[in-house]
């Protein structure tokens, strides 16, 4: 299945929690190595049988980072999710009872001029950084994350992981 196409069918019909409904319901997905308009069908089931664990294996690694950098408790108890895929069903409490943290999907909010396209969870993170970009306050923000990031508290090593990780 061609890459675009696999996003289109985990953001339409993926999920984190199966259901007693996926094994009746169908989704048709091209044929790999065939005419572009031939199409199989298979059962919901099939394709969060394939989401679900790897939702769970970035959960884990996600868990394991925190942990093996020192920050599993320091991070407080709130999670924020962004991107596409933060708006899969159950999403959310998949997360909570892997992370044990609280957990919450991140909006863009009070943004203004910001089409409704691009104003929902997948936007969010580039939303946040052109807002902070414009926002007249940044300049009092950016001289402040410079001078934590060398220092030795939490924050400094936060922001050293980040750099180290991301």
């Amino acid at each position: 299945t061609p890459y675009a196409y696999a996003e289109r069918m985990k953001n339409l019909y993926g999920s984190a929690i199966p259901t007693a409904s996926d094994d009746h319901e169908s989704i048709r997905i091209p044929l790999v190595g065939e005419d572009e308009n031939e199409f199989s069908q298979v059962p919901r089931s099939m394709l969060v049988g394939i989401v679900r664990p790897r939702l769970e294996e970035i959960f884990e690694l996600v868990c394991s980072k925190l942990n093996s950098a020192g920050f599993h408790k320091v991070t407080g108890r709130r999670v924020v999710l962004t991107g596409g895929a933060s708006q899969l069903t159950g999403l959310t409490n998949l997360a909570t009872t892997m992370l044990d943290k609280q957990v919450r999907v991140g909006r863009p909010i009070n943004i203004e001029g910001l089409a409704e396209s691009v104003n929902g969870p997948a936007f969010s993170v580039c939303a946040g950084l052109v807002q902070l970009t414009y926002n007249e306050r940044s300049e009092a923000v950016f001289p402040m994350a410079r001078r934590l990031e060398f220092s030795g508290n939490h924050f400094g090593r936060l922001g050293q992981w980040l750099r180290d990780n991301i």
